[in-house]
């Protein structure tokens, strides 16, 4: 049998710990709404004009920038040939990203694939020859200048990019082979391609930042869309079109 000071004391505990507990529940799910009201979604569609894509001057001579691919929209320019990304405005702005797997920029039928593909500044590239004959991949570019060699068929190479801005990459024995490869800077929330409808979604961005989105099509065609600090959780941008 409990004395009667034991007895007191246990039901002081319960009257006292009966509001703490309700008010760690309160708490709780204050602090659970507000991370989901927190985040919001951006999205939106790409209508890219078709356009005559010039020979890419290497500085040794010209290489040829021909279309591949399969067409999409109104503007007939192959899916791999459109990258998006969502950068803050503030350079002070950081985000906790997964680790970024290395790309791969590949070599098959004597051409690259992808044509064009975007790392985050201070990531890696790895090229890869996956043809049955040697390639010898470049790049002139003030960007990023390197030279793998030539490299036999299931050679691999990395590359590091440590500086913002447009690298075009070749080959020096295949002429016709031509690659963009965009360093986007570090405060970059997401890196996408188009889906084959032209639209694309970037989920869960933070709220609180003034962000700028930009977008790249091979032909050096690019748009940068301003997006200011908002509190809605949806931004459904205007069709964008990427001009010849």
């Amino acid at each position: 049998m409990l004395s009667k000071a034991t007895f007191f004391e246990r039901l002081i505990s319960i009257a006292l710990g009966y509001p703490v507990m309700v008010l760690g529940i309160l708490l709780f799910g204050a602090r659970t709404l507000q991370a989901q009201d927190s985040t919001m979604t951006i999205e939106g569609r790409v209508v890219l004009q078709q356009s005559q894509q010039p020979a890419v001057q290497t500085g040794v001579g010209s290489y040829s920038n021909r279309p591949q691919g399969n067409s999409f929209g109104n503007g007939g320019s192959a899916m791999n040939d459109i990258v998006i990304w969502l950068e803050a405005k503030s350079r002070n702005t950081s985000f906790v990203q997964t680790r970024d797997e290395v790309p791969t920029l590949d070599q098959v039928d004597k051409q690259f694939n992808p044509r064009l593909m975007a790392v985050r500044v201070g990531g890696t590239v790895q090229i890869h020859n996956s043809d049955p004959v040697y390639h010898n991949v470049f790049s002139l570019s003030k960007t990023k200048r390197f030279d793998v060699g030539r490299r036999a068929p299931g050679d691999n190479r990395v590359v590091n990019f440590d500086q913002t801005g447009k690298v075009d990459v070749f080959c020096d024995i295949h002429s016709n082979m031509h690659a963009v490869i965009l360093v986007v800077p570090a405060h970059t929330f997401a890196i996408k391609k188009i889906s084959g409808d032209g639209g694309f979604q970037f989920t869960d961005v933070p709220k609180g930042f003034d962000y700028m989105l930009h977008l790249y099509a091979l032909g050096d065609r690019s748009k940068q869309i301003d997006i200011p600090m908002t509190t809605t959780d949806k931004v459904t941008l205007e069709t964008i079109r990427l001009g010849s």
